[in-house]
């Protein structure tokens, strides 16, 4: 899943960088934490991984369109399979957010892909 915007473990190395990054860490953690009690705090917080999820939806459409995910492949599921192991590792494990866990964060998701899972 290549595009000029990049692949799933590149998408998956970003997410990671940004949760690993001593100031965005903490503050993800922050506005997470703030999200589950807060409107106002959860509806910035869509607001801001629907920016995200637009952003990176054409790299798995085109990937539709090249014949390396099935028609009807949900690009925001694809991502969200992406990222959510990363921030499990973040908010419950505790577990390192380093390469091997994007890329296998990455890895899965495109096996997941592979087989349909996100087709709708």
């Amino acid at each position: 899943m290549v595009r000029e915007c990049g692949d799933l473990v590149a998408n998956a190395r970003l997410v990671a960088r940004t949760l690993t990054d001593p100031r965005q860490g903490r503050l993800f953690r922050a506005v997470i934490a703030a999200a589950t009690c807060d409107s106002g705090a959860a509806d910035a917080l869509h607001r801001f991984y629907d920016v995200r999820l637009t952003e990176w939806g054409p790299c798995v459409d085109d990937a539709v369109r090249r014949g390396e995910a099935p028609p009807g492949t949900d690009p925001r599921a694809v991502l969200a399979a992406v990222s959510a192991p990363l921030y499990y590792r973040l908010l419950a494990s505790g577990d390192p957010i380093d390469d091997a866990a994007a890329v296998a964060a990455a890895e899965a998701a495109v096996a997941a892909v592979t087989a349909g899972v996100f087709v709708s």
